[in-house]
């Protein structure tokens, strides 16, 4: 999910937190008792009303004895009917719950299929919801994004805006639209289908259904519907470490489309500097695509949504870009969405309280592009420039034991998290383990749920080295850092360091480095804590050139003076 600052940041949050948590009268949390194994979707778009109606089966594996199933379901909309085969089955509402009585009990370990028909009206704000509205001809245009509202804001489902850890192992999709559009959805086209479906009036107009098949676990917010004039176009690119080429597609406007050939000539680079860092990318099956939007952008899953301006295509015809300081270092929209691939699509978080190992990580994945196009110096530079923005700031990067997506959503996981894993990088000091450890992470936990302590024993596993105290300050604990002090060479040669951290119970390296009179290089990590710290080490009157270096890889606000 994007990161919208100052006003939209308030509007985002306001429309998170006023999304619908479990409504209270229900005692017992039903969604406990099954597993949802897919989810079959088959919706129709109405543009000159603006309705949805829809026809969504939800196939589950009871995990107790269950003679109701529970769903969510915004309010807004009017359920039809649910039928179990052909049975109609009784159906009571609360809130955004739907609760339907099963034909016969199910045992645990049933297999169970539920189909709900129903219709709607949602809408969208400005970013989260349904979004109507039209292109520049005047065609219908038609886009999704709902984490902050979740996803049974508009199909029926058990939300990960609750329940996170139950990813369907796939889903499919017939958007059935009017001919003249075009229905865009996660994973690969199957068919083209040319009529309107048995189950829809349309009223006499022409209509067309897109069928798409999704055969990976994902979130269901990441699941998406668009629909709209838009000119395909279909490619291939080649990912380290698969064998053959994964589709590469992308669905704009028709004004669009020059600009999308400039700004997407990005992506093979893209994707190969995130494959080699974290893993292949994770959905080859599928398709890798982009799908330009009426809002600013969103990680649907292989059905990207880009809604920004083409930067690329911006500074190479002289014209302004509106997200100009969103895109100074890159297309903002592109390459954070892109890496939800990665973190959070394909790794998700086991419970919202770990919600940074999608927002943190995905921001984190942006220095990993900046490295990856020029270099080690510029990274330290963005971090750096991201850090000072926070540094003073509190909260925690965990947020809770069971919140919602709505509860759990903070600014701060973006930033500080990816900040947070630029240190830990250098408290770890070995690049070779780094890497490993988040390519292992990734791959040992695609398609499935894991937490923090997933992450950290990886990492322990690779550096050899225990990282319970890291995470219990970075993670758990508020702020960051200070570190102040000072480092000098005194009279009898004697390289002297009085420094200590004045903000927090945190425990910091200080890398030291001199040269000897033999011009000899010289190394040296201490560790910084609140307790004073006075070290005198080096006496060589000809000890020269001493500096610290990369403190500013390391997150907080420092002052440590160096005198020769």
């Amino acid at each position: 999910m994007i990161m919208i600052l100052d006003s939209s940041l308030i509007l985002m949050l306001v429309v998170a937190l006023a999304a619908p948590a479990q409504d209270s009268e229900l005692e017992v949390d039903l969604r406990d008792h099954y597993d949802v194994l897919a989810y079959d979707l088959e919706l129709a778009v109405v543009p000159r009303t603006k309705t949805l109606e829809g026809l969504a089966t939800i196939e589950a594996r009871a995990t107790a004895p269950l003679e109701v199933i529970q769903l969510d379901l915004n309010k807004l909309h009017e359920v039809i009917e649910v039928r179990q085969g052909q049975e109609v089955l009784d159906v009571s509402r609360a809130g955004d719950s739907l609760r339907a009585t099963l034909a016969r009990p199910a045992r645990e370990g049933e297999l169970i299929s539920v189909s709900v028909r129903y219709r709607g009206n949602p809408e969208g704000g400005r970013f989260d919801g349904f979004h109507w509205v039209q292109s520049r001809d005047g065609s219908p245009w038609i886009n999704t994004a709902c984490q902050g509202l979740g996803a049974h804001y508009w199909y029926p489902c058990k939300a990960s805006f609750f329940h996170p850890e139950d990813k369907p192992e796939r889903v499919s999709m017939a958007i059935s639209c009017p001919a003249d559009l075009y229905g865009v959805s996660n994973g690969r086209l199957t068919e083209v289908v040319e009529g309107t479906p048995d189950w829809f009036d349309s009223e006499g107009k022409e209509y067309k259904t897109y069928r798409w098949r999704h055969d990976y676990p994902l979130e269901t917010y990441a699941v998406t519907l668009n629909v709209g004039p838009y000119v395909v176009v279909e490619q291939e690119i080649l990912v380290p470490g698969l064998e053959q080429a994964v589709p590469f597609n992308y669905y704009v406007l028709p004004e669009n489309a020059e600009k999308a050939a400039v700004q997407f000539k990005q992506v093979p680079e893209l994707v190969r500097i995130f494959s080699e860092a974290f893993g292949p990318f994770p959905f080859p099956d599928s398709k890798f695509a982009l799908v330009e939007t009426n809002f600013w952008g969103m990680e649907h899953s292989t059905a990207v949504a880009y809604g920004s301006s083409y930067p690329a295509w911006c500074k190479e015809n002289g014209k302004s870009d509106r997200f100009a300081n969103r895109n100074k270092w890159f297309d903002y929209i592109l390459v954070h969405e892109v890496a939800h691939e990665w973190w959070g699509n394909a790794v998700s978080a086991e419970h919202w309280g770990h919600f940074w190992l999608h927002e943190g990580f995905g921001t984190y994945a942006e220095g990993v592009y900046v490295e990856g196009i020029e270099g080690r110096e510029e990274a330290d530079r963005f971090f750096h420039e991201m850090g000072r923005r926070i540094s003073s700031r509190k909260g925690r990067l965990y947020r809770g034991d069971s919140p919602t997506s709505g509860e759990a959503y903070s600014g701060l996981i973006y930033s500080k998290g990816a900040c947070v894993l630029n240190t830990l990088r250098h408290y770890v000091s070995n690049d070779e383990a780094w890497w490993k450890s988040l390519r292992d992470f990734n791959m040992e936990s695609r398609y499935g749920n894991a937490g923090t302590a997933d992450f950290r024993a990886v990492l322990e596993r690779n550096t050899g080295e225990q990282w319970t105290q890291f995470f219990d300050q970075w993670f758990r604990g508020e702020g960051t850092p200070s570190l102040d002090g000072k480092v000098f060479i005194d009279e009898a040669g004697c390289i002297t360091v009085e420094a200590q951290v004045t903000n927090g119970e945190f425990r910091v390296p200080l890398d030291l480095a001199w040269k000897d009179g033999e011009s000899v290089e010289h190394k040296l990590r201490l560790w910084v804590t609140t307790e004073p710290t006075r070290t005198q080490l080096g006496c060589d009157a000809r000890n020269s050139e001493l500096r610290i270096e990369n403190l500013d890889r390391l997150l907080g606000k420092h002052d440590i003076e160096v005198e020769e």
